[in-house]
């Protein structure tokens, strides 16, 4: 298997309040580590050359697990190296490490796309030999369980315009984007459906609600005047953690369905603590799952 690596500095407007990389971000340096290994593996300016064959790779899926987090000064290098290569699409395998630790590692995978028609097309015989010399064979990617029965009725829902800001020159919205709006339709639930704003739970109660694994499959593309609904339902309660299920509509037809999994932790000590009985009663109502005490 050929090495493939690139080297990411964080900035201080990739963190957040908390000082540490805002998840969202972490998809860009994806997305540009992907991009430029196509250009270092196949061929310079590889993704327009495509288009003006009338050819896209979108994202179809993406998972990421987060270990620990990363802060402004670090660098952080992303091995990229084939877990799987399909008829039409390329899963890749990311490690991302800051001096050897690995902090973060991501499955993600594109299709081949007939920009005309939007369906896969094969990936053709030439291109898929120089792909295949960064094989790893380590495919693990699955595809996200269908949302239950009745948890629409339960379901938290906030609406999402999108914005020209959100969209690629392909005229849909960037795949990064979705996770900055999942993370605002996090953040309206604490605030509309719990009671307690991200201000009063980080600044007065002092807790954190960083995530530590997130997955998000598109099915289809959105744009621009579009108006996304993410239903939002709580799939499962552990004692520290919970797992949320977000179902993106337009016009009702799923378009996007993510998983989020958060952990409750203290901001004095940075360890995880249990949920608040009192948060977690207010949770419940949006459930649609099992409970851990």
């Amino acid at each position: 298997m050929k090495p493939f690596s690139l080297e990411h500095a964080v900035r201080f407007s990739h963190c957040d309040p908390g000082g540490i990389v805002y998840f969202p971000h972490y998809f860009e340096m994806v997305y540009v580590t992907v991009e430029d290994w196509f250009d270092h593996a196949i061929e310079p300016n590889f993704e327009a050359k495509l288009r003006q064959d009338g050819i896209g790779f979108p994202t179809v899926n993406t998972e990421c697990d987060f270990y620990r987090p990363c802060r402004v000064g670090d660098r952080v290098a992303m091995h990229l190296s084939i877990a799987r290569l399909g008829r039409s699409s390329v899963e890749f395998l990311i490690s991302g490490r800051v001096g050897g630790e690995e902090r973060l590692r991501v499955r993600h995978m594109i299709a081949l796309v007939s920009l005309e028609t939007l369906r896969a097309v094969p990936i053709p015989a030439a291109l898929r030999s120089k792909i295949a010399e960064y094989g790893a064979g380590e495919g693990a990617l699955a595809r996200l369980p269908a949302t239950p029965a009745g948890s629409a009725a339960r379901a938290f829902a906030s609406e999402h315009l999108i914005r020209f800001s959100h969209c690629d020159p392909g005229g849909i919205v960037h795949f990064p984007r979705f996770f900055d709006m999942i993370n605002a339709a996090v953040e309206d639930w604490f605030a509309d459906g719990l009671g307690l704003p991200f201000d009063t739970m980080h600044m007065s109660r002092r807790y954190g609600f960083p995530i530590v694994n997130t997955q998000c499959e598109f099915y289809k593309p959105c744009r621009i005047g579009e108006q996304l609904v993410l239903e939002l339902s709580v799939a499962r309660f552990g004692r520290t953690s919970l797992a949320l299920t977000l179902s993106g509509r337009i016009g009702g037809e799923e378009r996007i369905r993510a998983r989020n999994v958060r952990a409750m932790m203290s901001l004095a000590t940075y360890r995880a603590i249990p949920i608040p009985d009192d948060l977690r009663e207010k949770m419940a109502v949006f459930g649609v799952g099992p409970t851990e005490r």
